[in-house]
C-alpha cells in the first residue's frame, strides 16, 4: 500500500512537471522545429544508444569477472536489455536491476551476493564518474553558475550530495549511529550507498577500479556526443563541454526517485540549463524528448529478448 502511494505521488509529480514544462513552450514553433529536423543525425544519435548499452554491459562484465563470474556476452546483453526495458514501466530508473538479480541469481545461486555487488558497482561507478566530470568542468563555467542563482543552487546541491557520499565512505559507522539516534527507520538512499561502499572495498584488483571508471567516463562522453548530434539535427551547434556538464547534472539529479523514471525532471533541467546559453526552449525540449524516445526504442529490444532469454546459454 505504501509503495502504491509513493508511485501515485511520483505519477502526480511527473504530470505536474510536464504541465509546467509544456506551459512555457510555443507549440507552433516546437512542431516546426521537429518537422525540419535532420533525420540522418537523429538516426546516428539513436544508434549511439546501442553503443552505450554495449559499454554498460562491458562494465558489468568487468565487475562480474572481479568475483570470478564469467558469463556469455550475449547472455549479459539479453539480461541487461530486458532490465532496461522494464525500467520504462517502473517508478525509478534502476527498478529493472531487480530482474538482473533474479535472472542470474536463479542460475548462479551460490553467487547471488556477488551478482548484486556487480550490479551495484556497475551503477555506482557510473554515478561517481558523473561527479568527476561535473567538478572538472565547473571552473570553465563558473561565471555562468555564479550569475544564475538556480544554477548555483543546483551545483551546491550536487556538492552536498558528493560530500554526503564521501562522509558515508569514510565515516559510515558514525553516521549510522547518528541516524539511528534521530531516525528509527532505514533510509533507502543511505542503505544503497552503504552497499556501494561495501562493494567497492570488496574489489580485489585496482585494474578493475581503473577499467570500470574509464568505461563509465567513456559512457558519459558518448551520451554527450549523442546529445550534441541531436542539437545539430535541429540546426544548432552547442558547446560540447557544456552539453557534457548539463548531462552530468541531469543524470545526478535523475538518480533520485522524484518522478516516474525521471520523466519531467530530466527534460525540465535540460530546458533550464540550455536556456542559460540562449538555446530556444522549443529546441532544447525537442532534443530532450527525442533523446527520451531514442532510449525507449533502444530498450524495446529488451522486450524481444524477453521471449528468447531462456534459450541463450550462460
Amino acid at each position: 500500500m505504501k509503495n502504491k502511494l509513493f508511485t501515485l505521488i511520483k505519477a502526480l509529480i511527473t504530470i505536474f512537471l510536464l504541465f509546467l514544462l509544456f506551459s512555457k513552450i510555443n507549440f507552433h514553433k516546437f512542431f516546426l522545429e521537429v518537422k525540419d529536423a535532420n533525420i540522418l543525425y537523429i538516426t546516428i544519435s539513436a544508434l549511439l544508444s546501442y553503443v552505450g548499452v554495449y559499454l554498460s554491459i562491458s562494465k558489468w562484465d568487468i565487475f562480474l569477472k572481479n568475483y570470478g563470474i564469467v558469463i556469455n556476452k550475449l547472455k549479459l546483453y539479453s539480461v541487461y536489455s530486458i532490465s532496461t526495458f522494464f525500467n520504462n514501466f517502473l517508478p525509478t530508473t534502476v527498478g529493472g536491476d531487480f530482474y538482473r538479480v533474479v535472472n542470474l541469481g536463479n542460475k548462479l545461486k551460490e553467487n547471488k551476493k556477488e551478482i548484486i555487488s556487480s550490479i551495484i558497482l556497475e551503477r555506482g561507478f557510473g554515478f561517481l564518474s558523473l561527479f568527476l566530470i561535473n567538478f572538472l568542468l565547473i571552473p570553465f563555467y563558473y561565471r555562468l553558475i555564479i550569475l544564475n542563482k538556480n544554477f548555483l543552487l543546483i551545483q551546491i546541491l550536487i556538492l552536498i550530495i558528493f560530500i554526503g557520499i564521501v562522509l558515508l565512505f569514510f565515516k559510515y559507522n558514525f553516521l549510522i549511529k547518528l541516524k539511528n539516534k534521530f531516525f528509527k527507520k532505514n533510509i533507502a538512499i543511505v542503505e544503497k550507498f552503504h552497499k556501494l561502499i561495501l562493494s567497492i572495498t570488496d574489489i580485489k584488483s585496482k585494474k578493475t577500479i581503473f577499467y570500470g571508471l574509464i568505461n563509465s567516463i567513456i559512457f558519459c562522453l558518448l551520451i554527450a556526443i549523442a546529445r550534441y548530434i541531436l542539437f545539430l539535427s535541429f540546426g544548432l551547434e552547442v558547446d560540447f563541454f557544456y552539453i557534457l556538464l548539463a548531462s552530468s547534472i541531469t543524470q545526478i539529479i535523475g538518480i533520485f526517485p522524484i518522478s516516474l523514471n525521471s520523466i519531467g525532471v530530466n527534460e525540465g533541467l535540460s530546458v533550464f540549463l540550455f536556456s542559460l546559453i540562449n538555446v530556444p526552449l522549443e529546441i532544447s525540449l525537442a532534443v530532450a524528448l527525442v533523446g527520451r524516445v531514442s532510449m525507449l526504442i533502444t530498450s524495446s529490444l529488451g522486450g524481444l529478448f524477453y521471449f528468447f532469454n531462456q534459450k541463450i546459454k550462460f
